[in-house]
């Protein structure tokens, strides 16, 4: 089946807008973004998957993960939530960081939203930044390929659990 397409377009000054669609329901897809076991399996580029996550999913709780590069170059990151209403919608600062968990910049503010399409999910990722120049050098990274190819592995993964699900193995 053939994945659908990553869509991400800057916005004003300081915020990016990412938008995807997923053939699955939001439910599923909300607990594909929150649950650690499941985020084990598709964030990060292929490349650059996670090897570390924990996850502590309330209001100020957080999420700090290890993406492990093919040469042993480390990267981490960490999300401290700020709303979360499952399953529509989940909100939190995202920053760099390390392996004690302090937060170095650029940091964003992400405002993921999982609109039911009956039986389908688009998901809208928005990412307001301090800066534009702060957008820029996130942008710079490559922050669009890496999160479009974790899309790609999220969409792969989620086809798996519902194929799991209708074949009874869920």
């Amino acid at each position: 089946m053939t994945n659908p397409k990553t869509i991400a377009e800057p916005q004003g000054e300081c915020e990016l807008l990412v938008t995807r669609e997923f053939a699955a329901p939001r439910e599923l897809v909300f607990r594909t973004w929150t649950e650690r076991e499941h985020l084990m399996n598709w964030w990060g580029p292929r490349t650059w998957p996670l090897d570390y996550c924990t996850v502590d999913l309330r209001v100020g709780g957080a999420w700090h993960y290890r993406m492990r590069g093919p040469n042993g170059e480390e990267a981490w990151g960490k999300g401290i939530y700020k709303e979360i209403a499952r399953p529509e919608r989940l909100a939190y600062d995202d920053s760099f960081s390390d392996a004690d968990g302090s937060e170095t910049p650029p940091a964003m503010f992400l405002a993921v939203d999982f609109e039911d399409r009956g039986g389908r999910t688009l998901l809208r990722s928005k990412a307001t930044f301090a800066s534009r120049e702060h957008r820029e050098q996130v942008l710079a990274m490559g922050m669009v390929e890496g999160l479009s190819e974790s899309l790609d592995r999220l969409d792969e993964h989620i086809e798996a659990a519902v194929a799991g699900a209708a074949g009874g193995a869920a």
